[in-house]
């Protein structure tokens, strides 16, 4: 008897894969969708509502979740099944019907390579254009509506001020989200995140998400050598109205866009001091580490699951700046400095 592993050729089993995630591999792995794949709905990991989406680019299952993060389609099937890589791919091969110990030729490797480099070169294309488009849209609207109403149904949820917001007709309030080109050292309207009545958020599809940011406060205030950080609207005019509307506050619209919108910001203030004002997702944290544990899955450390904290963490560590949780406490001394 030996435990020996029957050799499989990893290479082979990927390329084969692509484009039988969603249809195939991800049903035979027990991995099931409650509605399309690229609409958002319960992560199959967290179990997360609506955080979850597989957009399934380039046909390699590729997926995105605000808790879990994101990957393709081989991790989703790894971290779900809580398989080694060996017994993941045995599964791939299984599932899409493939001889795994197979030899593989240099000519077949060669035209999966050339293949891989088409798709990608697709959808970079594809994204830019999207980005392009989004852009244009996102301009068009907010030249066509209003100033916000302090009374608008959401505003008077969080009790907040409509600052340097506008509305459209379907009385949705428009949030700004502007990018930092450090090559062109200038600040572009890319996307808009629209909050409805009813409190959903929803950014312009196909628009530019990642390190885009919206500004509550004027420019002059960016003198006083103190920026603030946080993720929504709502915490960031908290923030505003808590510092006597004395300092800038860069909202970063989620928790994953924190790092990218704080490295942004310290490239355009290389010396100032940049201040993360994190959410505290501490009850959602201790839920999904029981969940976990009743899993039979092995427990992160809490701040792992913790994403607001997680997140604003390594984003201050990313730009050597500082974090403070609800409290802020800290930023007493802020009213004076500024």
């Amino acid at each position: 008897m030996t435990d020996k592993r029957t050799p499989l050729d990893f290479d082979a089993i990927r390329a084969a894969a692509v484009g039988n995630y969603v249809s195939t591999i991800f049903p035979a792995a027990g991995i099931s969708f409650t509605k399309a794949a690229h609409q958002h709905q319960a992560c199959p990991m967290c179990g997360g509502s609506d955080r979850f989406r597989c957009d399934d680019k380039r046909g390699e299952g590729t997926w995105i979740c605000s808790q879990c993060g994101a990957g393709n389609g081989f991790m989703l099937v790894q971290q779900y099944t809580c398989l080694d890589v060996y017994e993941t791919n045995k599964l791939i091969a299984g599932a899409i019907g493939i001889d795994a110990t197979s030899e593989v030729t240099d000519e077949q490797r060669a035209q999966w390579q050339s293949q891989q480099v088409e798709r990608e070169a697709a959808d970079k294309a594809e994204k830019r254009q999207a980005r392009i488009d989004a852009a244009s849209r996102a301009q068009s609207i907010w030249n066509n509506a209003k100033p916000a109403a302090d009374d608008h149904p959401y505003l008077l949820r969080k009790n907040v001020s409509a600052i340097g917001l506008r509305q459209d007709s379907s009385d949705n309030l428009i949030i700004s989200m502007h990018y930092y080109s450090a090559d062109k050292q200038q600040t572009t309207l890319v996307n808009l995140q629209t909050i409805a009545p009813d409190s959903e958020k929803l950014f312009l599809k196909g628009g530019l998400v990642s390190g885009a940011y919206f500004t509550i406060g004027s420019p002059a205030m960016f003198s006083g050598g103190v920026i603030l950080i946080c993720e929504g609207y709502a915490t960031g005019a908290t923030v505003f109205d808590a510092m006597s509307y004395s300092l800038p506050v860069i909202v970063a619209f989620n928790a994953n866009n924190l790092i990218p919108v704080a490295q942004s910001i310290r490239a355009q203030y290389p010396d100032h001091r940049i201040i993360i004002c994190a959410d505290d997702d501490s009850a959602t944290a201790a839920k999904l580490r029981d969940k976990d544990i009743a899993d039979g899955k092995e427990p992160k450390p809490l701040i792992e699951y913790n994403t607001g904290i997680h997140k604003a963490q390594q984003a201050a560590i990313s730009i050597n700046g500082e974090i403070v949780t609800p409290s802020f406490d800290i930023l007493d001394i802020d009213k004076d400095a500024a």
